[in-house]
């Protein structure tokens, strides 16, 4: 074995990995030569992995490939990794996964962060199909994948790691992308793009997979709570179509975004900004259940405290953010939400109760603290450092609050 697809179920690697099967003209290796790679974040949207299953694993079973579904399987690396299927017969696509990306997001009562390194996708996909390779096939000397726009940096770190030849998904219009990769060529690496030697662009693609599957319409692959799919509006209008044709994944998404607004105010899935403010806006219809559903969801009180430390070398920039997580109570809503309104005056300036006793300030250092109720999941947490660093700030501003007197 010594060709490796990374195959993210969507438009790209989908179109390519079709191609190789269908064609032996487009690759230099043989099918038993081939090793196709899948980690499951247990967050897909249920129509990829019905497509997929009802088609593509058809024809890898015709093929003789093999396909092996991994995934994490625990929250931390010395838990390891879960192997869900591996054969060359593959009935069942396990969307599931194990350790879920979801279980995780709750856990820490956040959603993923549309800015900076995709570290979700390093977290549960890169490192468990690197832990995979490294266990199962350590002879592997290509790796290709399927990157779809607006992915350099994955392509790039992934790049910087692999050795052997590297084949990336790169389409036509990514021309500037496979420059620069280039740029991390070695001696015993070197990157290959079969898709812009082929000549294929997005819409290539998809005609490409129409032909081999009658699906029209491939659907991108994504966790359906990724916020990169929120980030343009092209990207909020097929995302929250999606929402409308499968109604139970917006409700866990709008679950793990309440959470998070609750615990942060800014903790919103667009950027920060809310997406079931535009989902009230946009599919009106299907707030009123997911509120209906808030009414029966375990709830808890949580003591929430945050603080914000300068950079070093720049004392007007954020450096270090902290947070520590208390669980006061648990139980209904309607229960928690008395229990906060009975610790002081409430705060309903974003439609959700608060209790402040700090708020947070403009200038650095600052911090805030308050009394939320919200839907039960996170832990409790604080970080070994949190606790010094609350009392260095309060007598800092305590001090302050004394020279001004």
């Amino acid at each position: 074995m010594n060709v490796v697809l990374s195959y993210g179920l969507g438009v790209d690697s989908t179109a390519l990995l079709l191609r190789w099967l269908h064609e032996p003209d487009s690759r230099d290796f043989d099918l038993s030569d081939l090793l196709v790679v899948t980690s499951m974040t247990g967050g897909e949207w249920p129509r990829t992995i019905t497509l997929v299953q009802d088609h593509v694993l058809p024809q890898l079973r015709a093929a003789g490939v093999r396909f092996a579904q991994v995934a994490r399987a625990g929250p931390r690396e010395a838990d390891g990794i879960r192997v869900l299927d591996d054969s060359t017969c593959p009935t069942v696509l396990y969307g599931h996964g194990a350790h879920k990306l979801e279980d995780e997001l709750t856990s820490a009562g956040t959603v993923p962060q549309a800015g900076g390194n995709r570290i979700c996708s390093m977290k549960f996909k890169g490192w468990v199909i690197d832990e995979y390779l490294r266990l199962f096939s350590p002879e592997a000397t290509r790796h290709a994948f399927g990157y779809e726009v607006g992915e350099q940096r994955r392509a790039d770190d992934c790049e910087r790691h692999m050795h052997g030849r590297l084949a990336l998904g790169f389409e036509v219009g990514e021309l500037g992308r496979a420059r620069r990769a280039t740029e991390y060529d070695t001696p015993s690496r070197i990157a290959e793009f079969p898709l812009i030697e082929w000549g294929w662009d997005r819409e290539r693609c998809e005609r490409y997979i129409e032909s081999h599957t009658g699906v029209p319409d491939w659907p991108k692959s994504a966790c359906d709570f990724c916020p990169f799919a929120l980030t343009s509006r092209a990207g909020r209008v097929a995302t929250l179509r999606r929402y409308d044709d499968g109604p139970e994944s917006l409700m866990r998404t709008l679950l793990l975004e309440r959470r998070s607004v609750c615990l942060n105010p800014r903790g919103g899935l667009i950027a920060g900004r809310r997406l079931d403010l535009l989902v009230a806006e946009r599919l009106p219809h299907m707030i009123v259940p997911f509120e209906e559903r808030m009414t029966w969801t375990r709830h808890a009180v949580f003591e929430v405290r945050r603080l914000w430390r300068p950079r070093r070398d720049d004392p007007t920039r954020v450096g270090t953010v902290g947070r520590a997580l208390r669980i006061l109570t648990a139980g209904s809503r309607r229960r928690c939400e008395s229990y906060v309104r009975s610790l002081g005056d409430v705060d309903l300036q974003d439609g959700i109760a608060r209790v402040y006793l700090l708020r947070r300030g403009e200038d650095l250092p600052t911090r805030e603290h308050f009394f939320v109720a919200a839907p039960a999941g996170a832990e409790e947490k604080q970080r070994a450092s949190f606790g010094t660093w609350w009392e260095e700030l309060e007598h800092t501003q305590l001090d302050l609050l004394a020279a001004v007197a």
